[in-house]
């Protein structure tokens, strides 16, 4: 009799109390992982929207940097975290990369997609008092000087070091290319004048490039940015070239859907925040909205894309 008792009040517990857990989420801080170097786009992207997202979420949102491996040690640790939604991945291009060219413990099948909040151009920069003043002349010393010109990335195997890679076959020269350990300290090192060039998004860098510091060389977006109207893209000067990243978040795979509709809601919401647009815009950078099922159809194509891609390269 108790024991019949007892199995009625277990089973009772468990209809009552777990979708209980789902509805009080969250119940603490959620935090996103990057898996770069402070001062990276998608280190900067994502402090922006954690401080405008907080609020409606309704715990605090923090970032912690998490770089080595070129990304996969963070992206590691995500995939074995807890399917709770308390641990995220700022999930980027690479994660549709990484697998294709080394091992790894993860593919992108390995999270549940949240949304996604950026599809940003590729760029590079050179010093302003570099010896090219144009992106012919940049080309040109290629041609004539394999291998002499360096340029830096936030990792070996990232987005922005396979731009660089696909940009060299396309315009038929051989760079130097030094991984760092993420965008920020790639640009550290072009300012110190220890590298030629380096490869970034937008948010890299665009400082020093308001500030005179640095120049745009290469552009490989589809039209010129708003805040340097005499900056061509490379495509406008011979070369057809267009190639970006997509930066979003998601979670460990097993996550409940609730869950999952709970933080996209709140980070659509913080993408949509006034203060976050102003931040985004500051840093150039080109906001593209995705919920999770068409962010989870955007991995499964740059999956494919890239696999071939990296085929393509390898030859």
């Amino acid at each position: 009799m108790f024991k019949r008792i007892f199995s009625i009040l277990f089973v009772l517990s468990l209809i009552f109390v777990m979708p209980l857990h789902a509805a009080e989420f969250p119940t603490k801080e959620v935090q996103i992982v990057i898996p770069y170097a402070a001062g990276g786009a998608t280190d900067l992207i994502f402090r922006a929207l954690a401080a405008t997202t907080g609020k409606y979420l309704g715990k605090a949102v923090i970032v912690i940097n998490r770089p080595g491996g070129g990304g996969t040690v963070g992206v590691t640790e995500v995939a074995q975290a807890k399917p709770d939604g308390y641990t995220l991945l700022s999930a980027i291009t690479p994660l549709t990369i990484l697998p294709h060219q080394v091992k790894t413990a993860f593919t992108y099948k390995s999270f549940e997609p949240v949304i996604n909040v950026v599809k940003d151009p590729g760029m590079f920069l050179v010093r302003s008092d570099s010896p090219w003043k144009s992106l012919k002349e940049f080309l040109d010393y290629a041609k004539k000087n394999p291998d002499m010109i360096t340029v830096g990335n936030s990792g070996a195997g990232g987005g922005v070091h396979l731009i660089a890679l696909a940009f060299e076959k396309t315009a038929g020269v051989k760079f130097n290319h030094i991984p760092f350990a993420g965008g920020g300290p790639s640009v550290t090192a072009l300012l110190g004048g220890h590298i030629n060039a380096v490869s970034v998004s937008p948010p890299e860098g665009i400082e020093h490039v308001k500030a005179g510091k640095l120049k745009i060389v290469a552009l490989f977006a589809e039209k010129r940015f708003e805040l340097f109207p005499d900056v061509p893209t490379v495509k406008e000067q011979g070369v057809d070239f267009v190639m970006g990243q997509w930066r979003g978040l998601a979670a460990p795979k097993g996550t409940p859907p609730d869950v999952i509709k709970k933080l996209h809601d709140a980070f659509k919401k913080g993408m949509e925040d006034p203060v976050f647009i102003k931040n985004a815009k500051d840093m150039v950078v080109n906001l593209s909205y995705l919920g999770p099922e068409d962010f989870g159809k955007l991995m499964a194509h740059d999956d494919e894309f890239y696999a071939k891609l990296v085929k393509e390269i390898k030859k």
